[in-house]
């Protein structure tokens, strides 16, 4: 089964009162329903707020999405004004249409967004994190896939295009690991408490 994961991380925000931060989001119409872990927010279709490791973790469908438009949207400037001296950072991995995107604001300046679908890049702005980097040490595709992808008359550029594509769509989990502590592929998801919200 595919695992379609929509996260919005703001580091190091301490304990505060999630109550008190969802109306500065716009999303004080939401109503705690029961607590779950974050292995229940697969394929969400509504909101989940916690604290895990000091960070702030919301998960949510299509709120994910506004941090990736043209212009800033409305809920992209909340969250700068709300946390104005934090990094944010919003992750989406779709296995399901193999979907990814990610963007990291720091200090109210988006540093890094990058986001593309089924091998197209849609936007590639700012400098690579160290994430992407690592991402590139590894072995994206072994010897006898890229033999394929040759015999298939891909040519070289159409090939690099393809690793670069695929060490992209890795960097939103890997990213995980600043805020987790690990990478949340590899690890016990069911440790993250999170409050499952209604309208």
């Amino acid at each position: 089964m595919a695992w379609n994961r929509y996260y919005i991380f703001i580091k190091d925000v301490g304990s505060p009162d999630i109550a008190d931060i969802l109306p500065k989001l716009n999303l004080g119409q939401y109503k705690p329903l029961r607590d779950v872990t974050l292995s229940n927010t697969n394929k969400p279709t509504t909101l989940f707020a916690g604290i895990y490791n000091g960070n702030l973790l919301l998960v949510h469908q299509e709120l994910v999405f506004k941090f990736f438009e043209p212009e800033q949207s409305d809920d992209e400037r909340r969250f700068l004004e709300a946390f104005p001296e934090s990094e944010i950072a919003v992750l989406i991995s779709n296995e399901s249409v193999n979907l990814f995107s990610f963007a990291i604001l720091d200090h109210g300046v988006k540093i890094r967004m990058k986001d593309g679908c089924d091998g197209e890049i849609y936007n590639d702005v700012g400098a690579p994190i160290p994430e992407e980097q690592e991402v590139l040490t590894e072995q994206i595709f072994a010897e006898d896939e890229l033999e394929e992808m040759r015999e298939n008359d891909m040519t070289e550029d159409e090939i690099n295009a393809t690793i670069q594509f695929e060490a992209s769509n890795r960097v939103p989990d890997l990213l995980t690991k600043r805020y987790l502590g690990e990478n949340v592929l590899y690890m016990n998801t069911d440790k993250v408490k999170l409050t499952m919200y209604t309208l």
